[in-house]
C-alpha cells in the first residue's frame, strides 16, 4: 500500500506505516482507516488521506478525523480517517418537503455540495412526497429517497453517488489449489441475530398484532420477538435482513485486499466443500507486526 497525505499546501507521500487497519462494509456508508506512521518531523495539518494499492489503484480517499503526533519511546504520527461519505453523515440536512422528487434533485441539493462529481441510477420524477425532518443527515435524506423510490441501497464509488444497484464485474474464487489463496476460512450461523416474529400496531389506540413471521426460524426453535414503533411498515424487511445477516463465511488471506465490495465470491475448501452464491459484504485490511492480512466477510 502507498499512503499520500494531503495538506492545504499540497500532497506528499507518507512513510510505510508501523500498523494500519482499513475497514470496508456494506453496513456502513463510510470506510474507516487508522494507521500509525514513523514521524521524522511535524507534518502540519493533514486534512485528507489517499491510499493506493500495489497496482496504483485508489482504494481509499478520505478525510482526516484525528491526527496525533507523539514523541516518547518512539516518534509516531497516528491518523484516523473516514472515506468521503462521512461528509454526508456529518452534515445535517435542512428540513423541507419535496413534492415529486427525482434522483437529480436529491443529488444536487444534498450530495453534490460536498464535492461529489456525479450520480448513477434511474433519474425520473416520482409521484409522492419526501419529508426531510429535523436531525436527518444529508446521507439519511439521500438514502431514504433511494430505498423508498428507487428500491436501491446507495453507496459512494470514489466521487460518484451510485444508486444504480449494479454489482462489480467478475467473481473472486478463494481456492488454495487454483484461485485466491487463503490461510483460514470458517462459516457461522448466528441464530442470535434472527427474529421469529415481528409485531406492530396501527396507532395509539390499536393493539399489537403479528406483521411478519420467520417460519424457518420457528422450525429450528428460535423464539425472539420484537415490537415495532407505531405505524411502522417495515416488518417484512426486518425479518429478511435479520435472516440475511445471520449466516456468513469469513475468509482470511495474506496480503492486500484483492476484491471489491459486493463482488460475487465463492469458496472451495477440502473440508468445508464448495460454497457458492456469495458476495463480498465486508473487507478488513490489517498491517502489523505479524505482516499483511485481509479478511473477507461473505454473505449469500
Amino acid at each position: 500500500m502507498n499512503y499520500i497525505g494531503v495538506t492545504p499546501n499540497g500532497a506528499f507521500p507518507l512513510p510505510p506505516p508501523v500498523s494500519a487497519k482499513l475497514e470496508i462494509s456494506e453496513d456502513a456508508p463510510a470506510d474507516g482507516f487508522t494507521g500509525v506512521f514513523p514521524l521524522l518531523e511535524s507534518t502540519g495539518c493533514i486534512r485528507a488521506l489517499r491510499i493506493y494499492d500495489r497496482n496504483r489503484q485508489l482504494c481509499f480517499d478520505g478525510i482526516t478525523d484525528e491526527q496525533k503526533e507523539s514523541c516518547g519511546a518512539g516518534r509516531t504520527l497516528t491518523l484516523a480517517a473516514r472515506s468521503r461519505a462521512a461528509l454526508l453523515l456529518d452534515n445535517e440536512a435542512i428540513p423541507q418537503t419535496y413534492c415529486m422528487p427525482s434522483l437529480e434533485t436529491i443529488f444536487t441539493r444534498h450530495v453534490k455540495p460536498y464535492g461529489f462529481s456525479g450520480f448513477r441510477g434511474e433519474n425520473r420524477i416520482f409521484s409522492g412526497e419526501l419529508t426531510v425532518s429535523k436531525g436527518m443527515s444529508e446521507w439519511q435524506v439521500a438514502e431514504s429517497f433511494c430505498t423508498r423510490f428507487l428500491k436501491k441501497k446507495p453507496r459512494i464509488l470514489d466521487t460518484v453517488f451510485d444508486a444504480s444497484g449494479e454489482i462489480p464485474p467478475g467473481e473472486i474464487v478463494f481456492d488454495n489449489s487454483c484461485g485466491t489463496p487463503y490461510s483460514s476460512v470458517f462459516s457461522e450461523n448466528r441464530y442470535c441475530d434472527r427474529f421469529s416474529e415481528i409485531l406492530t400496531k396501527p396507532g395509539k389506540s390499536g393493539t399489537y398484532s403479528t406483521a411478519a413471521k420467520d417460519d424457518e426460524a420457528v422450525s429450528i426453535g428460535i423464539r425472539r420477538r420484537r415490537c415495532l414503533t407505531e405505524g411502522s411498515t417495515d416488518a417484512d424487511e426486518k425479518i429478511r435482513s435479520a435472516k440475511h445477516k445471520s449466516f456468513r463465511v469469513v475468509v482470511d488471506c495474506p496480503g492486500e485486499i484483492r476484491a471489491r465490495l459486493l463482488q460475487r465470491a465463492k469458496v472451495r475448501d477440502a473440508a468445508l466443500g464448495a460454497m457458492e452464491g456469495f458476495y463480498i459484504a465486508g473487507m478488513e485490511y490489517r498491517l502489523d507486526s505479524n505482516g499483511e492480512n485481509s479478511r473477507y466477510l461473505l454473505r449469500r
